[in-house]
């Protein structure tokens, strides 16, 4: 006796999960990037405090030089944070979305009819190829395009705050002595 193989066909329930866990990081980045920039609008505010003041004129140089480059910091590292929190600016991007990335805005509109995207969309769940290729694009639009750039952002603003901060910091002791 023989044993066949049956062949099973793949369902596809596994895309939704993929998606909800890059739309996760994609959210958690947003979070650290908006608590970024609140903690540096703070401090910009309290420098932009001291160096409006009068007597910032009577400091060392070397005390004036540690709260410009606190403030040079924590403005390099507002930008790079309102820029995660923010859509995507195209010019620092030279990567494109998927094409056939039909959930993506500029994809729906070459729909000719709000009527025509409801007709493809109401035959989506019948087709498991096109809920294939609609997660994958969706997925893999999220992974390669938008999730690395707020990566790389977020490194940049939170190691720029940082180091300002340290420098700062050293800075001011070393003016102590």
């Amino acid at each position: 006796m023989v044993k066949s193989k049956s062949k099973v066909d793949f369902d596809g329930r596994i895309y939704p999960t993929i998606l909800e866990f890059n739309v996760n990081i994609d959210n958690e980045l947003t979070k650290k990037a908006e608590f970024l920039f609140g903690a540096a609008t703070l401090i910009i505010f309290f420098i932009l405090n001291k160096v409006i003041s009068l007597e910032f004129n009577t400091y060392d140089l070397i005390l004036q030089i540690s709260w410009i480059i606190l403030l040079l910091g924590s403005f390099v590292s507002i930008l790079s944070s309102m820029m995660i929190v923010l859509p995507r600016l195209r010019m620092f991007s030279r990567k494109e979305r998927v094409k056939q990335d039909i959930f993506y805005y500029k994809n729906i509109k070459k729909f000719f009819s709000r009527k025509n995207y409801i007709d493809f969309l109401k035959d989506l769940p019948l087709d498991n190829k096109k809920i294939s290729l609609a997660y994958s694009n969706q997925i893999y639009s999220l992974a390669t395009n938008v999730l690395p750039f707020k990566f790389k952002l977020l490194k940049i603003s939170g190691w720029v705050l940082l180091i300002s901060i340290f420098t700062s910091i050293i800075l001011f002791m070393f003016s102590l002595i």
